[in-house]
Formats: C-alpha cells, structure tokens, sequence
C-alpha cells in the first residue's frame, strides 16, 4: 500500500497526503500536465511535485528544466531550459544548479553550484517545489505521453484525417473533455498506420483547431480556421479555472514537438493576433 512518502499518512493529493502537498503548493497557473518525465523500469529515487505525481530519479543524473531533453520537464515561466540536476554522490546525494536565472533553493536556501540533499527535502527550482525521496520507495511514476496505445481505429466519436505531402494523419478520440485521443500517422501512399497516444490537452487542442478548420474549410485564405489563444484557453481541459494564453502556448508546443517526433512538422501554425491553425488540409474522411 502506498503511504505519504514524507509522513506516511494515507495518501489525498496523488501519493502525498493534503498536509504535506499544501507545502508543495503551485501558483495557480502551473498545471499536471506541465511536469512530465520519462517512464522508468526502476527508480534509485523520485521527485514529488504538488500534484502528487512521483517523477522517477536515476542515481547517474536527472537534470530538471523547460528543455525537452530534460527527465523531468517542468513547464513553467520561472524554470529555466537547464535549470538543476540531481545525482547519486557517493553514499548520498547531491543537486547542482546549472546557471539558472531563479535559482535553486534547498529548504529555502539557495543553492550556489551544488550541495548535499537529504532525503525528504523540498527542491525549489525557480518557482515551482518537489519533494525529493532519496530511496527507491514504492511510488507511482507517470506514463509518458508518447507511449503507445491500443486504441482501436473505429472506436472514437472524432475522427479527422490530416494529409501532408509526405505524412497523413488521422486523430480520433472522444469529444469527452477528459479523455485524450489516438493519433495515426503513416507515409503518404502506404496503408499501414502507426499510432501513439495524445494527453487530452493535446489532443483537445488539435480536435478544436481541426473542427475550425472544417467550420472554415471554403475560406480562401491559407489561415483558415484561425482560433484566438484567448478562446482556447476557455475550452481546452485544463484543471484549473485560471488557465491563459502561456497555458495555451505550452500546449502548442508540447503538440508540436510530439509532431515533429513523427515527421509531422509544420502542422500548427501561428497568425500573430489571430492564434492558431492547422496548416494542412483536414477532411472527415
């Protein structure tokens, strides 16, 4: 059973018990979805954030920051793209900060190049908080969010085919504002489809520009189905009500970067003071 890592209290808030995620406490607009890290068979360590989510430690190094190549991202504007790592040193551990512009803090001490960290110390990098737990404890870790799924191709009620010169896509998914959705990618000509899974931020977003799209498909110009950052802020599944248009842009590019991963660059574009768009044709079929 899994216990409150920190004071072993029955868990409320993911693994943490409230009391000890009220410490952890996020402003209000950081959300779940804005700290991610990679799946791991095993952990020496975890890392905590105010949601409750265990993100895994290796011994040899976890480096936090914005940056896409990081094991645990944290999408925020106080984090820097490098921001801090944490590693095994010698029979202890250690975090380093890496030149960041917030800072490091350990306990509310600032951190100038490394320092030693105890099990169950409270790391703040710029303005966000984790608890570190220097044990391989029975924690859950997230999944990530390219991991394949077993959605099958016919069961969604959305289904839109995007087609590009060298790619086709098709997402599809529940209109269910809580569910994330399927996305299908093959080369163009073929007909065997890969897939991967969308978090429903992501894919709520391509529904909504997509649906745009269709809504404004006679439209000559190439912006077509343009959608302010303002009204996607209201309608995205964010869980927060004070979600704004930096939410918004680090959704986009979330999207983007699991587009780019598949060959898919250049299917979201931008219209300054308009928002965002799909740049490919979309059809229902």
């Amino acid at each position: 059973m899994i216990t409150c890592p920190r004071c072993a209290n029955p868990p409320e808030v993911g693994v943490l018990c409230a009391a000890c995620a009220a410490l952890l406490a996020a402003d209000d607009g950081l959300m779940p979805d804005h700290l991610t890290s990679r799946p791991a068979l095993a952990a020496d360590g975890w890392l905590v954030d105010g949601f409750g989510v265990a993100h895994p430690v290796s011994a040899a190094r976890t480096r936090i920051g914005r940056s896409q190549g990081s094991e645990l991202i944290v999408l925020h504007g106080s984090v820097s793209r490098d921001h801090a790592e944490v590693a095994r040193a010698g029979a202890g551990w250690q975090v380093r900060d890496l030149g960041s512009r917030n800072a490091t803090r350990l306990d509310g001490r600032r951190v100038e190049g490394r320092a030693a960290l105890d099990d169950l110390a409270i790391i703040r990098v710029g303005d966000v908080a984790l608890l570190f737990v220097g044990r391989p404890a029975a924690l859950t870790a997230p999944s990530g969010p390219e991991a394949a799924t077993t959605h099958a191709a016919d069961s969604g009620t959305f289904r839109v085919v995007l087609r590009g010169t060298a790619i086709e896509l098709c997402a599809l998914g529940s209109v269910d504002d809580g569910a994330g959705g399927a996305l299908l990618h093959r080369a163009t000509g073929t007909s065997g489809w890969a897939e991967i899974s969308l978090p429903p931020l992501e894919f709520h977003l391509l529904r909504a520009l997509c649906a745009r799209a269709i809504e404004e498909g006679d439209a000559p110009q190439r912006s077509r189905g343009a959608v302010l950052t303002k009204a996607l802020a209201r309608v995205l599944p964010f869980q927060t009500r004070y979600a704004n248009d930096e939410n918004v842009r680090q959704v986009v590019r979330r999207l983007r970067t699991t587009l780019e991963g598949i060959g898919a660059a250049g299917v979201i574009e931008t219209v300054p003071g308009r928002g965002y768009f799909v740049a490919w044709p979309v059809s229902l079929t």
